[in-house]
This record gives C-alpha cells, sequence and structure tokens, in this order.
C-alpha cells in the first residue's frame, strides 16, 4: 500500500513539474532578449572601467535589465607570461545612469611581466510581448 502511495505522489510531483516547464516556455516566448556585449583588455596591476548600454534602454516600463561581467584568459600568443585568473578581482558590477547602463569595474591583480587579462561586460534587456 506505501508503494502505491508514494507513486501516486511522485505521478503529481511529475506532472506539477512538466506544467512548471510548459508555463516557463510559454514566458520564454513572450518576451524578447536582447544583448549587447564589450570587452576590453587590463594589463597587470591595473583597473580598468567598463560601461555597456542596455538596448532598448528605459524604452519599455515593463522590462527587465540585468548584466554579466567575465573575466578571461588573454588570446593565444599574447606577450607575457600566463596569468592567474584568481588574481583578477570584479570590484563592482550595477546600473548606472538611471538604470541605462550595465558598468563594472575590474582590477588584475598579477605581477609585471603577465599578459593583459579580457574582460567581457553584457548587458541584456527582457522585453516582454506585447510591449506597454
Amino acid at each position: 500500500m506505501r508503494h502505491a502511495g508514494v507513486c501516486a505522489i511522485c505521478a503529481i510531483c511529475a506532472i506539477g513539474a512538466v506544467a512548471l516547464l510548459a508555463a516557463a516556455a510559454a514566458v520564454a516566448a513572450n518576451s524578447v532578449e536582447k544583448k549587447h556585449s564589450e570587452s576590453i583588455t587590463i594589463a597587470a596591476g591595473q583597473t580598468r572601467t567598463l560601461a555597456v548600454p542596455y538596448p532598448d534602454a528605459l524604452k519599455y516600463g515593463n522590462a527587465r535589465y540585468a548584466g554579466r561581467a567575465v573575466v578571461l584568459a588573454p588570446k593565444g600568443g599574447a606577450k607575457g607570461l600566463r596569468p592567474k585568473l584568481a588574481k583578477v578581482r570584479i570590484l563592482e558590477a550595477q546600473s548606472v545612469l538611471g538604470g541605462s547602463e550595465y558598468q563594472a569595474r575590474a582590477h588584475n591583480g598579477n605581477g609585471a611581466g603577465t599578459a593583459a587579462v579580457r574582460f567581457s561586460v553584457t548587458a541584456v534587456t527582457i522585453e516582454p510581448l506585447p510591449h506597454s
């Protein structure tokens, strides 16, 4: 009898999970995601700031905004020793200028003689449809 009760509960959970996935897919289908990215290099011992405008910033009242900052290894053939990415810190990352840009600041703590690291910032606008 216990097995039948457990199976019934599992079936209800599975149906709930399928319904949740269908709802997430419906939301994704009813929205537009726009991205804008920029990259710079940061030399050893330097701190740099990069601001990226959100696509269609503040154009629609129901839009949501997000951002991402990532530290990447130097491209192949870069001059200098291989930098340790663990020594590169993202100091701050936030929306600025009233929510129209995503800004991030990073510091490369590697010593002199190491190659510059790449720093990429992406600003994302998620616009639910229909626009309001």
